[in-house]
């Protein structure tokens, strides 16, 4: 069920319809594969401390979509929307279970990780939980839909209820719950009752989303529904939850980056010898399709980074030139970039620096870097353009080769530094411009990597990796867990001669 509880006539009626749902009956019965060199288990390591600050972490790693919306009916992460339709619409899945014994039906994996969700809610005393409503067909959801509109007339019930063949629960991945008690059931008071705060903080680790969270109607389409919860797979919900996205329409990208040159934190973009700029959009297969050309005249690059730097939810490009500037390439919605913005001048040619978010007090992603005489060096972008001062984190960095990523998947950016005997090193950020505490080794045998990539969604939504680019051309991808390496696997050969953008 969907629905708004205000007090008042709407609250009266939302109960009503409750009711009303039982007398429709609602419940029914890539690239190139190969081995990869494999990373060292961490054990403690004796390289350059940068100063130790404490704080929170931002709420986004990378603040920009993984890969393009899934619109597979059978997928846990399809994208089922006001404007995203199931394909076909009368699509029914085949794999459907009795949910916890309720009558309530949902596909067997999500049914699965709903008994762990519900064991987790009862064990932290919340009073437990209930399953409300599960899977409904097209012809179900139709008699839902002509009923709210009867009722409270289409506009309002568009904001309530899904049209037949856009409704989540088609998939059999969405259920509604609410307190054992009964209380606050289709309200939006269950959001203030300890099972719905908990729930809200606790869902994504048992694959679950709020789909309709408070605040985002104009992004959702419809009203804030604490009870409706969708399956969409423990990595997807987890990484939602990392990075900070509220709901799948931002986290998937098709709103403002749909057509821009480059729409996805899969994609992998490249300058080739005749100073070509290159998009290799990623795939489903993990790994990378045929490229498009977004640029050229990209000659005189030292490196350059793919990053939001304006947060305004397109890719935009930060370029570091061998004549010591600094140039910002804003991304535009429908394609292409503007021309040079330059950020910075005088000596960048002769730091060695990575991008990314690096501080929750910042809106904007920054730089962090070292000259060469080793001192590390953050500096904020506190306006979206050019960089106006440093704060000095660190030193003894001489030699080291940066790149920043979240290595321990707290939500805080960590620095992932090569050493000169290919040590792999990883810096914990404390998410506030600072590191959290002593480094540790993660690998070995990495002095062969010429760049060190990360990427978002690559193998999948909600899955995190590190593309290395050897010395001698291959593309080999590293699969990031929660401090962990998982899969390894090489995803490109012959790309000698190219550049890649981290």
């Amino acid at each position: 069920m969907r629905g708004k509880n205000h007090s008042g006539s709407v609250g009266s009626a939302r109960r009503r319809l409750a009711a009303c749902a039982a007398i429709f009956s609602l419940a029914v019965a890539g690239g190139v594969m190969a081995g990869a060199p494999a990373t060292a288990a961490p054990v403690p390591a004796t390289a350059a401390q940068a100063s130790v600050v404490q704080a929170a972490v931002p709420t986004a790693a990378n603040p920009l979509p993984s890969v393009d919306p899934v619109g597979n009916p059978a997928s846990y992460s399809v994208l089922v929307n006001k404007s995203r339709p199931l394909n076909p619409v009368s699509y029914a899945p085949g794999d459907l279970v009795n949910a916890r014994g309720s009558g309530q039906y949902l596909r067997a994996e999500a049914a699965a990780w709903l008994n762990g969700l519900f064991q987790g809610a009862a064990d932290a005393g919340t009073g437990g939980l209930a399953v409300v409503s599960g899977y409904r067909s097209y012809a179900q959801q139709q008699q839902v839909y002509s009923y709210y509109v009867s009722i409270y007339g289409q506009a309002q019930a568009d904001l309530i209820s899904a049209r037949p063949g856009h409704s989540e629960h088609q998939t059999g991945l969405a259920v509604d719950v609410g307190n054992a008690n009964g209380s606050c059931g289709l309200s939006t008071c269950f959001g203030d009752t300890a099972a719905g705060i908990w729930v809200a903080a606790n869902a994504h680790k048992y694959g679950f989303i709020v789909r309709y969270p408070n605040g985002y109607t104009n992004i959702t389409g419809y009203s804030y529904e604490p009870w409706h919860l969708r399956y969409v797979g423990v990595d997807l919900a987890t990484d939602m939850k990392r990075r900070g996205f509220p709901t799948m329409e931002q986290y998937f990208a098709g709103n403002p980056t749909a057509y821009a040159s480059i729409t996805s934190g899969a994609d992998l973009v490249a300058a080739d010898s005749s100073g070509r700029l290159l998009r290799y959009p990623a795939h489903g297969g993990g790994g990378y399709g045929v490229p498009t050309v977004i640029g050229s005249n990209w000659h005189g690059l030292k490196q350059a980074f793919v990053v939001d730097w304006d947060s305004d939810g397109v890719y935009d490009i930060l370029a570091q030139w061998d004549n010591g500037t600094l140039g910002l390439f804003t991304g535009w919605p429908g394609g292409a970039f503007s021309t040079q913005i330059v950020v910075g001048t005088g000596d960048w040619d002769k730091m060695n620096i990575t991008v990314g978010k690096w501080s929750a007090a910042e809106r904007f992603p920054g730089v962090v870097g070292y000259f060469p005489d080793g001192g590390l060096r953050y500096y904020p972008n506190t306006m979206g353009r050019s960089l106006i001062y440093r704060v000095d984190i660190g030193s003894g960095w001489a030699g080291m080769g940066l790149t920043m990523a979240d290595w321990n998947a707290d939500g805080a950016n960590d620095i992932l530094a090569t050493t000169t005997s290919g040590h792999l090193l990883s810096y914990p950020g404390n998410g506030s411009g600072g590191f959290a505490g002593l480094p540790t080794t993660i690998g070995s045998g990495w002095g062969t990597m010429k760049a060190l990539v990360p990427s978002f969604g690559l193998s999948g939504p909600g899955t995190r990796s590190i593309t290395a680019h050897t010395v001698d051309g291959y593309l080999v991808d590293y699969a990031l867990g929660a401090g962990v390496w998982g899969a390894q696997r090489q995803v490109g050969n012959g790309w000698n001669g190219m550049k890649l953008f981290k």
